[in-house]
């Protein structure tokens, strides 16, 4: 259980250029990489889930939805204390985003970069984040760079899920929703 306390490292790193986005998700412990994905995978797998998506769109009907939500009511109280738990173990080591941003008019482009830093700059007193927009006043574009490394201890997720799962509702509710 020990191995518990040892953090996991999340990576993710994109980039857009044009219509073209690119990008690459890792998973480490201890070092060794356990996961590592390019974005986006190849298409032939696209497919086999889109036709997977298409099955289970027809397996939901609204009694299935009302009983998933009746189910996800009383569970609410174990699943809140799961969330609180996620969040106590996530540690955001590195938040970067270089983008370039332009929209139909230079007015709303400024709006929306405005908006954009009033929102990122109160962020940044309560984490390190490396946020930078530059505003393109001539075209419409979005394009840039975004990375981020995250920290995760599973001790007290492990302990709040299994908390969790032991509950009834908990397991009713998974188990229709696997369904």
């Amino acid at each position: 259980m020990s191995f518990l306390l040892i953090p996991f490292k999340l990576s993710l790193y994109l980039t857009r250029q044009g219509n073209e986005t690119e990008g690459k998700f890792t998973l480490r412990f201890l070092g060794i990489t356990l996961i590592s994905r390019k974005i986006p995978e190849d298409k032939t797998d696209e497919k086999e889930k889109k036709e997977e998506k298409a099955e289970k769109r027809e397996k939901f009907s609204l009694e299935r939805i009302l009983k998933i939500l009746k189910l996800f009511k009383e569970s609410l109280p174990y699943i809140y204390s799961l969330l609180t738990s996620v969040y106590k173990a996530v540690t955001i080591e590195k938040f970067s985003l270089n983008m370039t941003l332009g929209m139909e008019s230079p007015a709303d482009t400024a709006l929306f970069t405005g908006y954009i830093w009033s929102f990122t700059y109160p962020l940044n007193a309560i984490t390190r984040l490396d946020v930078n927009i530059n505003p393109d006043f001539q075209r419409k574009v979005l394009e840039g760079n975004f990375q981020v490394n995250v920290s995760l201890k599973l001790k007290g997720i492990v302990i709040e899920a299994i908390k969790a799962y032991a509950k009834k509702p908990v397991r009713e509710l998974i188990k229709e929703v696997r369904q």
